[in-house]
């Protein structure tokens, strides 16, 4: 199963080693893939030392994807893809006006396209993503958990 972890999502990874190992257990058994894209990668690398290094070690675990679309001041734009108009316009209705929600709607719409399913620990996260046209899974920590095993 294709994954995509939320930023907010891997602080849990690294405070929970048993999840960790089981992260990894997944992977080597080939039942999981994580993919992400530069956006976490750029939200983690602004947690403080000696955190920081930790959850880019769980960053490390996934394959980089390119975000599905593009938003200004947020996007690389080596490491962004071009997004149909349908996909653009979910990504303008999640963003509601709100720069600071550009980086949640390029995750989302990535996860729509590479992935089958977005783990977040943002309660209100997957409501914003159906109401702007999204088609992904979200799910929360805890199914994350379970799935695991």
């Amino acid at each position: 199963m294709r994954i995509m972890l939320d930023s907010n999502v891997h602080d849990l990874v690294a405070a929970d080693q048993p999840v960790l190992c089981a992260i990894r257990r997944r992977l080597a058994e080939g039942r999981l893939t994580l993919v992400s894209t530069h956006v976490q990668r750029d939200e983690l690398s602004l947690a403080p030392e000696p955190k920081r290094g930790a959850l880019l070690a769980i960053y490390g675990l996934a394959g980089n994807v390119s975000t599905t679309g593009a938003v200004w001041d947020v996007s690389k734009w080596d490491e962004s893809g071009w997004a149909t108009d349908a996909v653009s316009a979910s990504i303008v209705a999640m963003m509601s006006g709100n720069q600071n929600h550009a980086e949640d709607a390029l995750i989302a719409a990535t996860a729509a396209g590479e992935a089958d399913v977005l783990v977040t620990n943002e309660t209100r996260l997957a409501s914003k993503i159906q109401r702007a046209g999204f088609s992904v899974k979200v799910w929360p920590w805890s199914e994350f958990v379970a799935w695991l095993g």
